[in-house]
């Protein structure tokens, strides 16, 4: 691994988007090939993973949910067409996902202050409020990976970083398993194989290696499905 010990961020990163691709290809062009599915149930835990982290270590908060939410319409716009029913695409969860981890944070800073009672309740309030909208909105549309695949950063999220030992990407796997159990729980059941992903988690190091391009995933994600789509409805 070049001198790098255990799996990047970049690293587990190209696995999650090979694993995708793999994925998006059983699902629209070989839907009768399963193990594609399989494998592409890995690439959902490690993309929340790694919302987690980006939330906690962005160098602007801001511009990280601008990315997203862009992402998210760029993609609804694009393929409202093939999709006639409402279905908010993964882009979408996390996009729901980050605010919540913001607001949880925002939360853990008023009630670790020096805040007044009434600010430090209404921080807690303004995150049941937060949570409990996104559990509105998935029962009024379809949302990739529904209400659990949204809170799933936030449960990762809330092991603290002031720990940075294994024990700590350990504890924050082991979050990440317990949501996955939750998901695959309200889904098909081979979002179970979703739980593939722990190992390679484990052996996250922390590190980013700056081998993809920044940007890399935002240009990636609506192409790939632009030229599935493409040959699902011109050759099949």
């Amino acid at each position: 691994m070049c001198g790098v010990k255990g799996l990047s961020n970049d690293r587990l990163k190209i696995i999650a988007v090979f694993a995708m691709t793999i994925d998006h290809i059983g699902a629209y062009l070989l839907p009768h090939i399963t193990v594609l599915r399989i494998i592409g149930r890995i690439a959902f835990p490690i993309f929340a993973f790694m919302v987690a982290e980006g939330c906690v270590h962005t160098g602007n908060k801001k511009r990280y949910l601008i990315n997203m939410a862009s992402l998210a319409a760029v993609c609804q716009l694009l393929f409202y067409r093939f999709d006639t029913h409402i279905f908010l695409r993964i882009p979408c969860t996390f996009t729901l996902s980050i605010i919540i981890v913001y607001t949880m944070q925002h939360m853990f800073r008023v009630c670790s202050s020096e805040a007044s009672v009434l600010k430090k309740i209404s921080a807690v309030l303004l995150l049941v409020a937060v949570v409990y909208a996104v559990y509105e909105l998935n029962g009024k549309v379809t949302i990739d990976y529904g209400f659990y695949g949204c809170v799933t950063p936030a449960l990762v999220s809330c092991i603290s970083e002031a720990d940075k030992t294994k024990a700590n990407i350990v504890a924050k796997v082991g979050m990440l398993a317990y949501a996955l159990i939750l998901i695959s729980g309200q889904s098909i059941y081979l979002q179970y194989f979703s739980l593939l992903a722990i190992p390679l988690l484990v052996m996250y190091n922390g590190k980013r290696e700056n081998i993809i391009p920044k940007n890399f995933f935002y240009i990636y994600y609506p192409l790939h499905l632009a030229v599935i789509y493409a040959v699902k409805y011109l050759f099949l």
